[in-house]
């Protein structure tokens, strides 16, 4: 009989590579505990749907899936975020917010193309509840510190920003399924192999063949039928033309009307004529798209194109501001100061994604060591009533410990209890208190980092309620003032 061999993608480890893996994963651990964030495992196996809702159906070629005995369509998790999310929302009753979530365990991808294929290891953070700034400071910060935790060197943080991108697509009028055609067109307008030029006429004509665009027949003369109307007025007119053409004569086929009513024709007809986009604003919008994804470089010259483009667009200058606020925190961080790159066109998914995105890299590995970005909208995809402001990032693991020499002296356990919750008075002293939470962080401390812009009766509450053992008030001079809490007091 021949033999059983094991499955391409999957791996068999040793007693010293499983010590080695083991050792960096603790490591990084104890990293996200350092910050407040604390382990959540969730189960190898969930319902294929979970996946399929957080990317759109992006994911749906990679999963490892099948049918189980109770006939429910289940796979095997190739990510930790939705499940992490899920989570939370069956248990959003016990839980308060913000929180922050670590986890470590194997994921299961199938990739046709060899990349991170079968099965592999994510470890990663996710902080959720906070929509403000300094989230994403302290989420990209420990992103940052992962690769400088393990003494690697010749790294780089690649970040890019939807809401820019997003805010610049809204001065022109294009429909929502355009703007999902353009994020997808991204990579070839930056890249096209004939130019700029040639990438957004390769665009265009792609948008021709999938009915993006109105190709002079029938949806142009509908759409000229209803033009000015709302949608009550427009529907009146639709019926109409509907009742005085044959089915064969309007366009619309016999099966269809037979198999739904008019009324549910009618609102078909409206939305794919409403849905129908101008070729001269898919143009003006392929080409705006492509200024913004073609900006690469250092922060400073990156951020002047990025100004440049949204003053000419006319866009609305919000993102903008939030983005430069957001390179001005970070770059004071030793983990990023010299490492940041502003990369407009790096884009991680249209269906998941929103405001700031990243990848980090290293010069000796050709993919991904990990990434990440905010995704505010997850929770309402998984069908939560209400918005979760959310942000993470993950690694891969093996990926890491393939570039890190391991370090197998043993280490003390330690609490995982946080020592200081650090504020600022206001928001102007968002940057000492940044600073404040590195300082104590490289000094042994855990910390947390207030992230909702606590009063100074709230923050001692709440760190209480936490058992954090001070609260540390960082002022716009840089003056910092420790509030010891002891017996449920303020000492």
């Amino acid at each position: 009989m021949n033999p059983v061999n094991r499955l391409r993608g999957m791996a068999d480890l040793s007693q010293e590579a499983w010590i080695k893996k083991q050792d960096i994963q603790n490591r990084l651990l104890e990293l996200g505990g350092s910050h407040g964030y604390r382990c959540l495992e969730t189960p190898i196996l969930e319902p294929t749907e979970l996946f399929l809702r957080k990317s759109g159906g992006q994911l749906a070629s990679q999963l490892y899936s099948f049918t189980d005995s109770g006939s429910n369509p289940v796979s095997l998790r190739p990510e930790f975020t939705s499940p992490i999310m899920r989570y939370y929302l069956e248990h959003s009753a016990e839980v308060s917010l913000p929180v922050r979530w670590q986890y470590a365990g194997p994921v299961f991808r199938y990739e046709d193309d060899g990349g991170a294929s079968g099965q592999f290891t994510q470890i990663g953070a996710e902080l959720l509840g906070s929509s403000s700034i300094m989230a994403d400071a302290e989420l990209f910060g420990l992103a940052a510190l992962v690769p400088a935790h393990l003494g690697l060197d010749g790294y780089t943080l690649e970040l890019a920003d939807l809401d820019l991108m997003n805010s610049v697509l809204d001065t022109v009028k294009i429909s929502d399924r355009a703007r999902s055609f353009i994020v997808g067109s991204i990579p070839q307008l930056r890249v096209g192999p004939g130019g700029v030029g040639s990438a957004i006429e390769s665009a265009l004509q792609q948008a021709g063949r999938i009915r993006l665009t109105s190709g002079g027949g029938q949806d142009d003369y509908l759409s000229q039928s209803i033009q000015g109307l709302d949608d009550i007025q427009a529907k009146k007119v639709l019926q109409g033309l509907l009742d005085w053409n044959t089915p064969d004569q309007s366009g619309i086929a016999s099966d269809q009307v037979g198999q739904r009513g008019p009324e549910e024709v009618v609102d078909r007809m409206l939305r794919k004529v409403r849905g129908s986009d101008t070729e001269i604003n898919l143009r003006k919008a392929l080409e705006m798209a492509s200024r913004m994804a073609s900006i690469r470089g250092n922060p400073a010259a990156a951020m002047e194109s990025s100004r440049s483009v949204v003053k000419e667009s006319g866009a609305n200058p919000a993102a903008l501001e939030r983005l430069e606020r957001f390179v001005e925190l970070v770059l004071r961080d030793p983990a990023v100061e010299g490492r940041l790159i502003i990369d407009l066109g790096l884009l991680r998914g249209l269906a998941y994604y929103n405001g700031i995105v990243f990848e980090v890299r290293h010069e000796n590995q050709p993919t991904a060591l990990g990434g990440g970005g905010r995704y505010d909208g997850l929770a309402g995809a998984l069908g939560s009533p209400v918005a979760v402001p959310a942000l993470g990032f993950a690694y891969n693991l093996e990926t890491l410990v393939a570039l890190t020499e391991a370090t197998n002296g043993n280490m003390e356990p330690q609490s995982d209890r946080v020592n200081t919750l650090v504020t600022g008075n206001d928001s102007s002293s968002d940057m000492n208190a940044l600073q404040a939470a590195q300082e104590l962080r490289r000094s042994g401390q855990r910390v947390e980092l207030d992230v909702c812009g606590l009063s100074l009766d709230e923050a001692l509450a709440y760190a209480r309620s936490k058992g954090i053992q001070q609260v540390m008030v960082a002022g716009r001079d840089g003056a910092r003032t420790e509030h010891q809490i002891a017996g449920g007091k303020t000492a």
